[in-house]
């Protein structure tokens, strides 16, 4: 299981990291298309280009098989380097003069730490618009930096603004999907009114537990206070106790306090695993009925085997609902595609990787293309089609993780701490905001 989706499960180090110092070209380059046509850069190529990425068992084969018919077919071999740990080895990689020719960043941030420091060349304009006619919106500014280049175009999406049922008992007990956040509290109390518990909420996470929260304030974020806010929230401009930014925490407040909404209790939420805690929708009776949670969850170690051998009848994902009826924002994870190097045939290969016609053997087994024109008959189920369709596609404005696009000690830390703190009783809303606006850097280049 892998990787934009739980990239915060695993990437303990962080988002944001200084690396020691060491130019390499950041020169701009030139392209005639984003499916990889023919670039100019010095020298007439090399014959093998390294692709460094940490994808995980679901994503890796599907990525490799795209990527090599394309290297095939241009005559060029790829050689591939699995990071254990993201942060840690491109870090070091980078010190020591040795990046690889590119990387599939799953943090924004931290590729662009390294685009400030000229380690990384951006894409050149004809690709970008190209490409931005087919990408789900937003999908160009992830990969824009402060310097308003864009260095990095996504691979494949994860899909964070899911709102899971068990299909059956949702529909038994009458309900009908929540298409605006004030639907979705008045779902909330009828399923509480009735002597049931609307919710299963999980944050435990290991040495990482927190992280689900953040998801869940993220989406909420994009909705409350819209996508500029929700950039300038990132970027530290609003602060997390500001009018605009609040509101998001006093609405999951709402929710994950108010007792008989929460399966367990509100404390129960920061030891109930987050790749499980959803599996009581489908007890007899079931144990919830909502469940938000990322796409990873239809995955072996998430929902249990009997579910997902039969994910298209048992199950009803819906749009995590949004602040007005007719908006569709989502919040995303993913990995960004990038280039340590101009040479012709590194910039080919990139230029193919963020292109629409990548993705046809990762969209098998089960990874959403960033473009909307893909064909979402690929995917391997109706389940995963219905999300594409119904969430990723329709949306207004996509937005990436937001606590992988703040510094480290925010995005891995007090954004993740504070919240487990507040939800465990040990000190307010107001204090935990306040200690997370503390925490941000006064200036976070």
């Amino acid at each position: 299981m892998r990787g934009g989706s739980l990239t915060k499960a695993v990437a303990l180090s962080g988002t944001v990291a200084v690396f020691a110092a060491g130019c390499l070209s950041s020169g701009s380059s030139t392209s005639t298309g984003a499916g990889g046509g023919a670039a100019t850069a010095a020298g007439p190529g090399k014959s093998s280009v390294e692709v460094m990425y940490g994808l995980g068992p679901d994503t890796e084969p599907g990525f490799k098989a795209d990527v090599e018919g394309w290297a095939k077919q241009n005559g060029i071999t790829v050689k591939f380097t699995k990071a254990a740990s993201w942060d840690t080895e491109i870090r070091a990689r980078v010190a020591g003069g040795n990046a690889p020719d590119l990387g599939l960043f799953p943090q924004p941030g931290l590729m662009c730490d390294l685009a400030k420091q000229k380690k990384l060349v951006p894409f050149d304009d004809a690709t970008v618009k190209l490409n931005e006619q087919t990408l789900v919106p937003g999908f160009v500014g992830a990969g824009t930096c402060a310097d308003s280049k864009v260095y990095g175009l996504p691979n494949e999406v994860s899909v964070k603004s899911v709102l899971w049922t068990d299909a059956p008992a949702f529909s038994a007990a009458g309900y009908t999907e929540p298409k605006t956040l004030d639907e979705l509290m008045a779902l909330t109390d009828k399923i509480r009114s009735q002597g049931k518990t609307p919710w299963c909420i999980a944050a435990e996470s290991g040495a990482a537990t927190g992280w689900p929260i953040t998801d869940w304030i993220e989406d909420l974020v994009l909705r409350f206070a819209g996508p500029d806010n929700y950039d300038k929230w990132v970027k530290g401009e609003l602060k997390f106790n500001s009018p605009e930014i609040k509101p998001a925490f006093e609405y999951f407040q709402k929710i994950a306090f108010t007792q008989g909404n929460v399966r367990g209790g509100t404390k129960s939420i920061v030891a109930t695993n987050f790749q499980t805690g959803g599996n009581a929708l489908f007890t007899q009776p079931p144990g919830c009925y909502l469940f938000k949670q990322a796409t990873f969850v239809a995955n072996k170690g998430g929902f249990p085997d009997a579910v997902i051998a039969k994910l298209d009848t048992q199950t009803r994902p819906y749009p995590f609902p949004a602040k007005t009826a007719g908006d569709h924002p989502v919040l995303t994870a993913g990995d960004l595609v990038a280039a340590f190097n101009n040479d012709a045939n590194v910039l080919k290969l990139r230029n193919f990787i963020a292109s629409k016609e990548n993705g046809t053997e990762q969209a098998k087994a089960g990874a959403f293309s960033p473009h909307k024109t893909a064909d979402v008959s690929l995917l391997p189920n109706k389940t995963l089609q219905t999300i594409a369709k119904e969430v990723l596609y329709k949306a207004s404005a996509a937005r990436f993780d937001g606590s992988d696009l703040m510094p480290a000690k925010v995005g891995a830390g007090t954004f993740w701490t504070e919240p487990v703190k507040w939800i465990s009783g040990q000190e307010d809303l107001n204090t935990a905001l306040n200690n997370i606006d503390a925490s941000f850097p006064k200036t976070s280049g």
